[in-house]
């Protein structure tokens, strides 16, 4: 069985106008996918039965901010975007950095981003996201 520490993972995100770049100084990414239940029982059912719905997902990407770390300003400053055409993609790695492999892809919306400065620690940004559309899993 292996074993896979979470400083083996690394994010990849591009605005939508060229190609995914790593965003260096990424401190932690987090992914969350729901798929919607809808209920299918019968009167008279003993048991209730389910059918699997519309799948999506939300997650958060956490920086330690530095403002001359690549891809770092495209993935903070893409909150500001109005009427957001759901350009941005990104691609969150539970190891290494190879495009397809051990990663989730998808385009997705950046919904807010917080950045945290405490005198005496490193600055921090976290950027929360919607997915849409589809989301392809790579995970081996």
């Amino acid at each position: 069985m292996a074993t896979i520490r979470g400083e083996q993972g690394s994010v990849q995100f591009e605005t939508g106008g060229g190609s995914l770049a790593a965003v260096v100084g990424t401190r932690s990414w987090s992914l969350t996918i729901t798929k919607e239940t809808y209920e299918t029982t019968d009167h008279g059912d003993t048991f209730k039965s389910f059918v699997g719905g519309l799948v999506s997902g939300e997650g958060t990407v956490e920086l330690v901010y530095d403002p001359d770390a690549t891809g770092q300003a495209g993935l903070i400053e893409d909150v500001v975007k109005v009427n957001d055409a759901t350009d941005a993609s990104f691609e969150l790695f539970t190891t290494g950095s190879t495009s397809g492999t051990d990663s989730v892809a998808f385009a997705g919306i950046i919904t807010d981003t917080e950045i945290t400065s405490t005198v005496g620690e490193l600055v921090i940004v976290s950027c929360n996201f919607v997915t849409s559309g589809t989301i392809t899993s790579n995970l081996e």
